[in-house]
């Protein structure tokens, strides 16, 4: 029964820090790159949109290099919808290219994330409804201003 138990232990420790690498593309890759980080795709309306465990990321694209990304449960179970503050704490950590990112006050009123440089912004928009078809959405793009 130990052995079973140390098995998965190991399995979920790979899993968890696989998680960054798997689940992010950098903003500003062109299709060669997402390619060779991702593997195979979607290409749905100029959008790539890859499927990494229970996560779909949906990468747009501005010309052949990723400009904004979107991270979401890929699960129908209305349990599963919402993403964890510890998903976003990872997903973030893999967006930082070694930077902070700071809390920032929203007009909408959504959780909002910069990261230090400026260069790019996070925005979370929670499932409101609790439907799967609704499921929260955490959204990192080049920062505007």
């Amino acid at each position: 029964m130990s052995t079973l138990l140390s098995l998965r232990q190991c399995l979920l420790a790979a899993i968890i820090l696989a998680w960054p690498t798997a689940a992010q593309a950098n903003i500003g890759e062109d299709l060669t790159q997402l390619a060779a980080r991702y593997g195979k795709s979607k290409i749905i309306a100029g959008q790539m949109v890859f499927e990494r465990g229970n996560f779909s990321i949906t990468v747009y694209l501005d010309g052949d290099h990723s400009a904004m990304e979107i991270f979401t449960r890929n699960s129908t179970d209305p349990d599963q919808v919402e993403l964890s503050q510890k998903d976003i704490d990872q997903i973030l950590d893999a967006e930082s290219d070694g930077k902070a990112w700071n809390a920032a006050q929203a007009h909408s009123g959504k959780p909002t994330w910069i990261r230090s440089d400026n260069k790019l912004i996070a925005r979370l928009n929670p499932n409101k409804t609790g439907k799967p078809e609704d499921a929260a959405v955490l959204v990192i793009m080049l920062n505007a201003k």
